[in-house]
C-alpha cells in the first residue's frame, strides 16, 4: 500500500518523537431550526503518535479527505519549529499547475536540474493533486542541525521557485499531504509517484556539494559560548541564518532582564523580533502565534492592529533575505557595504540595536550577540587569558614554577643541601629558599 510505503521511506528503527497528523474536515453550519447555512465550518483532528503507531493511523485515514503529516518529529505533541526532535527529510511543495505547467513537464525539468548540478535528486516525489511534494530522505539530525537544514531548504526553494515552490512550505514544522488520501479542493488523488529506499543523504555532505560552503569567508567569527561569572563569552562562527536565531534569542533574553517593561522599545523588539524568528518559522499563521505571545508578555502590550501592521511587512522582507543569502551561497558575487546597507532584508549594526533598544553594557553580559565594542573586548580578552592556562588553571610560568617547587621538594628530603639543589637545577640560592617557603 502507497501510505505505507510513504511511511517506511521516511521513518525507520532510528526515528525518535512525535510525528503530527492533521484531518481537515468542512463541516454545515445549521441554524437551530435545523436549516443549513451557507458558510463552511473547518474543524481539525490531530493525531500525535510516534513511529510504532504511526502505520496504524494512516491505514485508518487511508482514502479520506484533506490528510497531512509531518516529515520532522517533535520532542513534545505541539508542532513548531522549536520542538523538533528529529530532522528525516528536506522537502518542497511545487504548485506548478499554478503557473501553467502539469505535473509531468515540472518532474521533467526537476530531473534535468538534477543532472545538471543545481540540485540533489529526489528521493520521493508524490503528488498532492494541484502540484507535487519533493523529498529528500536524510540522516536523522537532532534540532541543533537547524540551520544546516534551513539553509540547504532554502537553496532548493531558490533552485525550484521559478516551477512554483511555495517559500511558507519551507520551515520545520511544516506538514504535507499524505499520498493515499484526497485532494478536496480539486477532489484528486494523493499518491507517490517515485521513491527510491537506496538514498540517504547527509546534510553536512550537501552543505559542502551545494552551498558553496567558505566558513571563514562567509560567517562572522564569534567565540564558544561559556559561562564564566554569569557573562557570556562566545567560541564560534554564526552565518547570516544562526546569528538571526542568535539574536532572536538575545531580545527574549533581554526582556526577561527588565521583567518584560519594554515600553519605549515594543515596536523595535516586535519588528526584529518577527523577522529573525521569520528566518525559520515560515508559516504567517505560527509566526503570528509566536510574535502575540512575545507581546503578551509585555506589562503593556501594543495593539492588535500594530502587531499586523508590523506581520505585513515579514514575508517580503524573508523573501528578499532568502534571494540575497542563496544567492551567495549560488556563487553569486555581491557587494556589501560595510553598513551592509546593499544586503535584502533587514540588517541592523550592533550600535543601532544597541542605541534603540536602550542596552546597558551590565544587560550586554549577559547577550550572546548585541554587543559593543568594549564588551566585545572584554570577552577576547577573558577568552586570551582562558586560553593562556592550561587544564589545572595554571599558565605556563605557573605549571613550570609549580613542576619546580616539586623536584626542589624531593631533593631537600632526599637530604640535599641547598646549595646542592641551587646548582643541580641551575637556580640561584635564593629562588630555592623562596619555593622552599611556598
Amino acid at each position: 500500500m502507497q501510505i505505507t510505503e510513504f511511511c517506511d521511506h521516511l521513518y525507520d528503527e532510528s526515528t525518535d518523537g512525535y510525528i503530527q497528523i492533521l484531518k481537515l474536515d468542512d463541516k454545515d453550519n445549521h441554524s437551530k431550526d435545523g436549516s443549513s447555512t451557507q458558510s463552511l465550518k473547518r474543524t481539525i483532528k490531530i493525531y500525535n503518535t510516534k513511529n510504532d503507531g504511526l502505520r496504524d493511523v494512516v491505514e485508518e485515514l487511508y482514502k479520506e479527505d484533506d490528510v497531512f503529516l509531518s516529515p520532522n518529529t517533535m520532542y513534545l505533541p505541539k508542532r513548531r519549529v522549536e520542538n523538533i526532535r528529529q530532522f528525516r527529510a528536506l522537502f518542497q511543495d511545487i504548485d506548478c499547475e499554478s503557473i501553467g505547467l502539469e505535473k509531468a513537464e515540472t518532474v521533467y525539468i526537476i530531473w534535468l536540474l538534477h543532472y545538471e548540478g543545481k540540485i540533489p535528486k529526489p528521493t520521493m516525489v508524490t503528488d498532492s493533486g494541484r502540484g507535487i511534494h519533493l523529498y529528500f530522505r536524510i540522516k536523522n539530525a537532532p534540532y541543533g542541525a537547524l540551520n544546516t537544514w534551513q539553509e540547504l531548504q532554502d537553496y532548493i526553494y531558490y533552485q525550484l521557485k521559478h516551477l512554483g515552490a511555495d517559500r511558507r512550505a519551507t520551515d520545520g514544522a511544516r506538514v504535507l499531504r499524505l499520498p493515499g488520501t484526497i485532494n478536496s479542493r480539486c477532489d484528486a488523488n494523493c499518491e507517490v509517484l517515485y521513491i527510491d529506499n537506496d538514498i540517504e543523504y547527509s546534510m553536512y555532505e550537501l552543505r559542502e556539494e551545494y552551498l558553496n560552503y567558505k566558513p571563514k569567508t562567509y560567517q562572522l567569527q564569534m567565540q564558544q559560548t561559556k559561562n564564566i561569572d554569569n557573562r557570556v563569552i562566545c567560541n564560534r562562527f554564526f552565518n547570516s541564518y544562526s546569528l538571526h536565531m542568535e539574536r532572536a534569542n538575545d531580545l527574549e533574553t533581554l526582556c526577561r532582564l527588565r521583567n518584560y517593561e519594554m515600553t519605549g522599545y515594543r515596536n523595535m523588539v516586535i519588528h526584529c523580533f518577527a523577522y529573525w524568528k521569520g528566518i525559520y518559522i515560515r508559516d504567517n499563521y505560527e509566526l503570528e502565534n509566536v510574535v502575540i505571545e512575545l507581546n503578551n508578555s509585555f506589562t503593556e502590550p501594543l495593539k492588535e492592529t500594530e502587531i499586523q501592521a508590523v506581520l505585513r511587512c515579514i514575508p517580503k522582507a524573508i523573501d528578499k533575505f532568502i534571494a540575497y543569502e542563496q544567492g551567495t551561497r549560488s556563487g553569486e558575487h555581491k557587494r556589501v557595504s560595510k553598513g551592509m546597507r546593499d544586503k535584502e532584508g533587514y540588517w541592523y549594526k550592533n550600535e543601532t540595536l544597541i542605541d534603540r533598544l536602550g542596552i546597558t553594557s551590565k544587560e550586554q553580559k549577559y547577550l550572546k550577540t548585541i554587543i559593543g565594542k568594549e564588551e566585545k573586548y572584554d570577552r577576547n580578552n577573558e577568552r586570551r587569558r582562558a586560553e593562556r592556562r592550561n587544564e589545572n588553571g595554571l599558565t605556563k610560568k605557573q605549571q613550570e614554577l609549580a613542576e619546580l617547587k616539586i623536584n626542589v621538594d624531593k631533593m631537600k628530603s632526599k637530604g640535599y643541601s641547598l646549595r646542592t639543589i641551587a646548582n643541580e637545577l641551575n637556580l640561584s640560592l635564593g629562588k630555592v629558599q623562596r619555593l622552599l617557603k611556598k
